[in-house]
């Protein structure tokens, strides 16, 4: 599926249209985002007709959700989730999410981040969110713990890069973590049963 535009202060999350294709094919290609890890990870660098038939291919799935991130009137980073139990998910896992590396350190990554999370907490209203880091994506750290993720497993040697293996963390924030650290400033709407039966 695709998640439509939600707003954030300095980026948005919007449709990817047929103008983005060369863009993602230039992440793709780009080492320093291959080998931020898992989350970074778009495919091989390749045709943007094939783009084109791997985002019909999500717009297909009903299991997952694609958004291009923007900021400046310019795509500057993806992001993707998959829900976990579908179709009766209470919870996602977000597989992708990438920021150009020309956009690095300017505040684009952590907005686009908690609006994303808004999106799954409070106009989705799912209970759950995983992810899976390697230990040394030290800014994706960061904004995970910034957002409120909690640490609940440790993967040793996880995954292979630069001819070496490197540690990964797995990392969940819940629903009611968002309502307390977030629910008061960046909600999208009012909670829909009062805050005694969101948890």
């Amino acid at each position: 599926m695709l998640g439509g535009t939600v707003r954030g202060k300095t980026t948005r999350l919007r449709l990817p249209t047929l103008d983005d294709l060369p863009q993602v094919d230039r992440w793709a290609a780009d080492m320093r985002v291959r080998r931020g890890g898992p989350m970074g990870r778009i495919g091989e660098p390749c045709a943007s007709s094939t783009w084109k038939e791997r985002f019909n291919d999500v717009v297909k799935d009903k299991d997952c959700v694609l958004w291009l991130i923007e900021a400046d009137s310019a795509a500057v980073g993806l992001a993707k989730i998959r829900f976990s139990g579908a179709p009766a998910a209470d919870a996602v896992d977000i597989q992708q999410f990438l920021i150009d590396p020309g956009h690095w350190h300017k505040g684009h990554g952590f907005d686009a981040a908690l609006t994303l999370h808004r999106w799954i907490f409070d106009i989705v209203h799912l209970r759950c969110v995983n992810i899976e880091l390697p230990v040394d994506q030290l800014s994706a750290l960061r904004i995970a713990e910034k957002l409120g993720y909690e640490r609940f497993a440790h993967g040793h040697e996880a995954f292979y890069r630069d001819s070496a293996y490197v540690d990964q963390y797995r990392m969940r924030m819940t629903l009611r973590t968002w309502d307390e650290r977030w629910g008061a400033e960046h909600r999208e709407y009012p909670a829909p049963l009062g805050p005694e039966l969101e948890a």
